[in-house]
């Protein structure tokens, strides 16, 4: 189901109204509710994939409870541990790697002159087995690293792990900050409810004005990159950074308003990336969630910083590789996840961009967005034959070309002064820190209602809709 379609506008209110009115009562009776609207909310996508994350959800309960109870016994510590893990990336690397390693085994043969016959399993991927891995994960990983204990009600966890609002693309919770949120009860909040919807709707503003405007004319030049040779690649290359941000904030904004709405607080997974002066910094803002789950459970156990200049820089590589992976069976994932692994590594050091002021904070932060929308054609192009053919025709020629793939002048331009707009209104809010919620919330209810009505407004009748256009969110596909 999609934050953005009419099953999710008709399914919240319906969730919203009987967990309040009805189930909210009873702790145990509201999360049995929330892990049932889950499950429903999960199966509109493939009902059959909700017994794998109920598995996964068993498993990691019933192997957290047993780590516990051995506390005292190192040897069945590590292997509870290792079976959960085992399980885990078990299930994450069949359905999403299987075929990827296997076909790169037979091309490696092929190198040698060997020619293997192989013939690809047709799996489906399911869809948030990634993120809900990673969240089950933290589970047990805190649990074996005595951070946490292991809950003995059964509904309370499942629950947790099948969240609705982030179980498809996050945020990657904590088990040590959001199960014992399940613990707890309830009391409708207005303020929280009124910022939650507010969050929402400027969520599906970003998604359906800007993020899925975007998509039209960066799918329509990535359909023809030849015949897109010029500028046309390279505004097609600059739009898919900010569609890929605003979409995945969007994702965001929407799970953290929905939860809000149901008493729950989950963390922020963006923090205007792009005002980033440093590579380092970038990554302190960008997909928070997955971020500082790489750097708790990877980098810190590898070493960290702790081991001497070289050390650091492959224990960075490393990170960033696994984080390519992560987001998908693919060469050009890896590409991309150790393209930005250098970067945080040579130019952060090269250039000492952290310590840029002024306008060299300016110049600082416009490197920073344009290595990274650069690095994200391997992202965005199916194959590393198509990422080379965008490098081979990306230029400044065939200027004329521009408005023939999807947008014309008026909506190419529309789509500018949008993404311009955003800019602004988060560079403000990064000099105004908190302070400008508060003075909007504390503001005249006619400056209020008008914003609500604005954002109302411009999602109905200018937002980018169409059966040509995929609305889905492009984390989905993680």
């Amino acid at each position: 189901m999609l934050f953005n379609s009419i099953d999710f506008a008709i399914f919240m209110p319906i969730v919203y109204i009987l967990y309040w009115l009805v189930f909210n009562r009873n702790i145990t009776l509201r999360n049995a509710f929330l892990l049932l609207a889950s499950y429903v909310f999960y199966s509109f996508w493939d009902w059959r994939f909700v017994s794998l994350l109920l598995f996964s959800s068993l498993t990691d309960f019933i192997l957290g409870s047993q780590l516990f109870k051995v506390d005292d016994q190192p040897r069945k510590r590590k292997l509870l541990l290792y079976t959960s893990l085992a399980i885990n990336f078990g299930i994450l690397g069949f359905f999403k790697y299987y075929n990827f390693f296997v076909e790169s085994f037979v091309s490696a043969f092929t190198l040698f002159g060997e020619h293997l016959n192989y013939e690809p399993l047709k799996i489906i991927l399911p869809v948030g087995v990634s993120f809900y891995t990673f969240q089950s994960l933290t589970y047990i990983i805190g649990i074996y690293q005595r951070k946490i204990k292991p809950t003995n009600k059964i509904v309370d966890f499942m629950a947790y792990v099948s969240f609705f609002p982030q179980l498809v693309a996050g945020p990657i919770e904590r088990a040590q900050h959001f199960l014992p949120q399940f613990h707890e009860k309830k009391i409708f909040n207005y303020q929280e409810a009124r910022s939650g919807l507010l969050l929402i709707a400027f969520g599906l503003f970003k998604k359906i004005l800007i993020a899925d405007r975007l998509a039209v004319f960066i799918d329509g030049t990535y359909a023809n990159i030849p015949g897109a040779s010029g500028i046309s690649l390279i505004f097609a290359t600059l739009f898919f950074a900010f569609q890929l941000y605003f979409d995945f904030s969007a994702y965001s904004d929407i799970a953290i308003g929905t939860a809000r709405l149901l008493g729950f607080e989950l963390l922020i997974n963006f923090r205007r990336p792009y005002l980033s002066k440093s590579f380092s910094e970038f990554w302190t803002r960008w997909h928070i969630s997955l971020s500082s789950w790489f750097r708790d459970y990877v980098y810190f156990p590898l070493g960290g910083n702790r081991k001497g200049a070289i050390r650091t820089a492959i224990n960075v590589m490393i990170v960033f590789v696994l984080s390519g992976l992560w987001h998908g069976a693919s060469w050009n994932f890896v590409i991309w996840g150790a393209l930005n692994g250098l970067f945080l590594i040579v130019f952060d050091k090269l250039f000492k961009l952290e310590k840029s002021t002024g306008y060299k904070r300016i110049f600082a932060s416009l490197f920073v967005v344009l290595s990274w929308a650069f690095s994200l054609i391997f992202f965005r192009a199916h194959t590393f034959t198509d990422a080379l053919s965008v490098f081979q025709h990306i230029g400044f020629a065939n200027s004329e070309r521009l408005y023939n793939f999807g947008l014309n002048s008026v909506e190419f331009k529309f789509a500018i002064y949008l993404i311009l707009g955003i800019i602004i209104y988060e560079f403000i809010t990064e000099k105004a820190g908190d302070k400008s919620q508060k003075r909007f919330y504390t503001s005249k209810s006619i400056v209020r209602w008008s914003l609500y009505l604005v954002l109302i407004l411009s999602i109905i009748y200018l937002g980018s809709y169409g059966s040509a256009n995929d609305n889905t969110f492009i984390y989905f596909q993680f």
